[in-house]
């Protein structure tokens, strides 16, 4: 992974991701069936750098960000956290390599 794949912030190698998931969608109106049959759920993209994955009560989500402050101690900012189970199969798959990438 090149350097223009990474940011480096004290010492800890941080991956360039673009991750894709499915989004939640409402609508309290009330509609026909056949309107009721065009919800769908959205398929959005996020890009940015994976901070972390980890587990909370039996489910795996990973954390993100896309602003950085530099300097002894860190910052970061534009941070989403996500349900693993929301990302696309080639997003679960590219977070899984990513994770490989932050532990060498």
């Amino acid at each position: 992974m090149g350097s223009d794949k990474f940011v480096e912030l004290k010492g800890v190698r941080y991956p360039r991701i673009t991750i894709h998931w499915m989004d939640i969608v409402g609508d309290a109106s009330t509609v026909t069936e056949e309107e009721a049959n065009t919800l769908m759920c959205p398929h959005c993209v996020t890009e940015g750098y994976l901070y972390d994955v980890f587990e909370h009560a039996g489910e795996r989500y990973i954390r993100t960000f896309a602003t950085y402050e530099l300097g002894d101690d860190p910052s970061f900012g534009d941070r989403n956290c996500f349900p693993l189970s929301v990302l696309t199969k080639n997003s679960k798959r590219d977070v899984e390599f990513a994770l490989i990438f932050m532990s060498k």
